[in-house]
């Protein structure tokens, strides 16, 4: 009797980021089992299917993380993705007093 698989949730834990052996682990079987059945199921290898579900969740995620940044306009969000996608970063300036330390001021760059 082959292995009850439910690809949907296969499909949600890939989209989390689970490896083949969580989600073999799950469904209580090995996970060459599990690599079998994509091949069966799904005509592909495993690692090709993995990689189009992680894809999918990685939008997913990326959509939420911009829509909090731009739409409910969370501070720490804006500046996360600021730095990741575009670049930014905070300026560091480093001063020289007048009693022979040095003082590091951190200013953030004006975007």
């Amino acid at each position: 009797m082959a292995a009850a698989i439910d690809w949907g949730i296969v499909d949600e834990l890939l989209e989390a980021g689970c490896e083949g052996t969580h989600v073999a682990a799950y469904f209580g079987i090995h996970p060459d089992t599990l690599y079998n059945r994509c091949k069966e199921d799904h005509g592909t290898d495993f690692s090709a299917y993995k990689a189009e579900k992680r894809s999918r969740g990685d939008i997913k995620l990326l959509k939420v993380q911009f829509e909090a940044a731009v739409k409910d306009k969370d501070k720490a969000m804006m500046i996360w993705l600021g730095k990741q996608r575009l670049g930014q970063k905070e300026k560091q300036e480093t001063d020289l007093n007048h009693s022979g330390g040095v003082q590091v001021i951190m200013r953030p760059v004006n975007y």
